[in-house]
C-alpha cells in the first residue's frame, strides 16, 4: 500500500479513537479480508463509520464519498489524497460509477454506503429499507465479490460527554461478512440479496455481542443527548 496520506491518516485515526473507542469484530463464518478487487458495503450509522471501517481493514479502500465534503478546497484536497471519489446522491451519477469501475478493475476495494447517507430505523436496510443500487452495480460491471459489513454503536459518538478520556471506552461493534457475488443478477435482484444478506449480518452480530436495544442505531439527535458508553 503505497498511499502515504491514507498511511498517515489511519494511524492518525488509530491513536485519536483508542483512548474513547473500544472496537470489537465479529467474522461471520467463511469471512476472509479480501485479496483482490471488491466492493465493501455497510450500513451507515455516523460520520465516524468510514474512518473506523478503514482502521479494521489492513487494505486501503477507496471510498465513494458524497461530493458536498468537496465544497471546501483543503478538505477535497485531502479527501482526493485519500482516493476518494465524490457521487451526487440527487441523481444516476454515471461519473462516478465509472471511476468506481476503474478503481476495481485496477485491483482496488472501493467503500460505499448503500443507504445513500445516514440512516436508522425504518429508514436504513437493517430497519427494512432496500439500498440503492450504486453498490451492486458496481460489483456486476467490475464483475467482482462484495463484502458486506454492519456497524453498530459508532453514533454513540455524537454525544460529546462520550468523548472523556479513560474507561469506560464506547464500544463500536462491526460484523464482517462472507464475500459474495451479483454479477449474475440484474438490479432489483442484487439489491434484495444486499439487503438480506446485511440483515443476516446484522443479526448475527447482535447474536454474537448479545446487543440491547440502547445498542442499535439511533438518529444522531438522538445520541447526542444521551451518555450510552455503559
Amino acid at each position: 500500500m503505497s498511499n502515504w496520506c491514507y498511511l498517515l491518516s489511519r494511524s492518525a485515526a488509530r491513536i485519536l479513537f483508542s483512548p474513547f473507542v473500544r472496537l470489537q469484530i465479529w467474522h461471520a463464518p467463511g469471512a476472509v479480508e479480501p485479496q483482490g478487487a471488491s466492493v465493501l458495503v455497510s450500513n451507515h450509522i455516523s460520520h465516524f463509520d468510514p474512518v473506523l471501517l478503514s482502521v479494521v481493514f489492513t487494505r486501503a479502500i477507496d471510498w465513494m464519498t458524497t461530493e458536498e465534503f468537496y465544497d471546501n478546497p483543503i478538505g477535497a484536497a485531502w479527501l482526493r489524497a485519500l482516493d476518494t471519489f465524490p457521487v451526487d446522491r440527487s441523481r444516476p451519477d454515471h461519473r462516478a460509477l465509472r471511476l468506481g469501475v476503474e478503481r476495481l478493475r485496477a485491483g482496488r476495494i472501493v467503500g460505499v454506503f448503500p443507504e445513500g447517507g445516514i440512516r436508522a430505523g425504518a429508514t436504513s436496510v437493517l430497519g427494512g429499507a432496500i439500498p440503492k443500487g450504486g453498490a451492486t452495480a458496481l460489483a456486476r460491471l467490475a464483475d467482482v465479490p462484495i463484502i458486506p459489513c454492519v456497524v453498530f454503536g459508532s453514533d454513540r459518538l455524537y454525544a460529546a460527554r462520550n468523548w472523556c478520556p479513560g474507561p469506560p471506552r464506547i464500544p463500536v461493534w462491526v460484523g464482517i461478512g462472507t464475500p459474495f457475488s451479483v454479477s449474475h443478477l440484474d438490479d432489483a435482484r442484487g439489491n434484495l440479496g444486499l439487503a438480506d444478506v446485511m440483515r443476516e449480518i446484522g443479526a448475527g452480530t447482535i447474536a454474537h455481542f448479545a446487543l440491547g436495544p440502547d445498542d442499535l442505531p439511533a438518529p444522531p439527535q438522538h445520541r447526542k443527548g444521551r451518555d450510552l458508553s455503559a
